[in-house]
């Protein structure tokens, strides 16, 4: 199966689509479970380690690689296969596609492992009236919400927050007040 957002080996930033070569934009709301496992699996044999060291991606000068790790790869499968994450990172990708945020192959990127915070984790500006954490990348705000934010996924109690200046994410649990 051919996917012309599939990376190079060079490290190309590429996102869970990419991954487990799914279509992304469309087609991404319509793949059932069943597709999206099988992709997981064909993933799986593609990129493991032992696979690869039969030769299935061997470069001709140089030891053998895979593109995509089996953590980059069950990472995936984990966000792809819940309608629930599928739906927050869509969202994220195409918010970031919007703002020009991107990597050097059109998309957003991926990230292994998401961290978890508590709203009240993160810093509040009273006068911009959002919340805020800082990234690893070095954005001191890379992660920003807004109340709207909140009031989206106020019924989930927890909210997907992608940086604006890398292809990291983090979780945030929050519980609204009622006044």
């Amino acid at each position: 199966m051919s996917n012309n957002n599939t990376p190079s080996a060079q490290g190309s930033q590429h996102t869970h689509y990419d991954v487990l070569q799914l279509p992304r934009h469309g087609d991404g709301q319509r793949l059932s479970k069943d597709e999206v496992k099988a992709a997981y699996r064909r993933a799986l044999l593609l990129h493991h380690p032992d696979k690869v060291q039969s030769g299935a991606l061997k470069h001709s000068t140089g030891p053998t690689t895979s593109l995509y790790s089996v953590d980059e790869i069950v990472v995936a499968y984990e966000v792809l296969a819940d309608p629930e994450k599928r739906h927050a990172y869509d969202r994220a990708l195409d918010q970031n596609d919007r703002s020009g945020l991107k990597g050097a192959d059109g998309g957003k990127g991926t990230h292994i492992g998401v961290e978890l915070y508590d709203l009240e984790d993160l810093v509040y500006d009273e006068v911009r009236n959002i919340w805020s954490k800082s990234c690893r990348c070095g954005d001191e705000q890379g992660y920003t919400l807004t109340e709207t934010d909140l009031e989206r996924e106020s019924q989930h109690g927890e909210i997907y927050v992608g940086c604006r200046g890398c292809s990291l994410f983090i979780k945030v649990l929050f519980g609204l007040v009622e006044t």
